[in-house]
């Protein structure tokens, strides 16, 4: 495979970021877009191996560089949270050329995590994976942020086993009395709402992503939405997850499944205490009056 032949302002660049660094970046690129060029970089300032994207704004469209890039570069930013990629540092070196530094989880996308072992075991594995990533949306959400464009793609496994959410291009602050008009994603991620090009409750179709996630952890199949109401292979995925698969892909999304109903269901209730640490957070269960209900919560160490 040939390198991809980077701008002659990129590769001024790269010396520059390596010493801001104190870093060696790897020989080639680890991916290119239209518009961005992603390098592995061995970093001595923060003493662990990070990801360098060099983002060139003039060739994003005019009207994404206007609307959608600041938003993704301030959510990006701000997030902290241990099941979201976490980002070091923003940097503009030259006027059209912004760089994001962030941790490199070395273990891929759960994609291809998927595609090696053909589907996930429904316990423990595809149950603490999804419930890391609803505890990933359930922060952005009570920040009144939704990320819009959740798929396998843009979740990383690290080298614990753990997840982390990426990419916040289409990301946005939004308030829950508010419906979205802006009709992105990714198909078959998208709810039928967006589908049709219907004002839609972005709440609501982040946890319908989810649904598709989860769906395919389990039987290593995309969902074909138009077999309903069978959509599932025979003999799997158990009766309790195929129960909570369908409401969240409900398609009215008044009564879809959120992260309420994902805790508190019979699927996910095989594990009745959860903890997820790392070096940065703590999740402990917090359990209210209703001995049957349950949250967690996040505290900072």
């Amino acid at each position: 495979m040939s390198t991809p032949t980077l701008s002659p302002s990129t590769e001024k660049l790269i010396p520059i970021i390596g010493l801001s660094v104190s870093g060696t970046f790897s020989p080639r690129p680890i991916a290119t877009t239209a518009h961005s060029v992603v390098f592995k970089v061995d970093s001595q300032l923060y003493r662990r191996e990070v990801i360098v994207k060099i983002v060139d704004r003039k060739s994003i469209p005019a009207n994404v560089a206007e609307k959608f890039f600041p938003r993704e570069l301030e959510i990006t930013m701000k997030v902290r949270h241990p099941h979201i990629a976490r980002c070091l540092a923003i940097t503009r070196p030259a006027p059209t050329k912004f760089v994001i530094i962030s941790d490199y989880y070395e273990r891929g996308t759960l994609l291809e995590w998927i595609l090696q072992k053909k589907r996930l075991k429904e316990h423990p594995l595809a149950a603490t994976l999804f419930r890391q990533l609803i505890e990933a949306i359930n922060y952005l959400h009570k920040r009144g942020i939704v990320h819009r464009d959740v798929k396998l793609e843009n979740i990383l496994i690290d080298g614990n086993g753990d997840i982390k959410l990426i990419d916040f291009g289409f990301a946005r602050h939004i308030e829950r009395r508010e419906r979205s008009r802006s009709f992105c994603g990714t198909q078959p991620y998208t709810c039928p709402q967006i589908t049709k090009y219907r004002p839609y409750e972005a709440y609501a179709a982040d946890y319908y992503a989810c649904g598709i996630v989860l769906f395919t952890m389990v039987t290593g199949k995309w969902p074909n939405m138009t077999e309903n109401p069978n959509i599932y292979p025979e003999g799997y995925p158990s009766r309790s997850c195929r129960k909570l698969v369908s409401s969240l892909l409900d398609g009215n999304e008044m009564s879809r499944a959120g992260y309420d109903e994902c805790v508190n269901s019979e699927w996910m209730g095989v594990h009745p205490v959860w903890m997820f640490a790392n070096h940065a957070y703590f999740y402990e269960e917090v359990r209210g009056e209703d001995p049957n209900s349950s949250n967690c919560e996040m505290s900072e160490i």
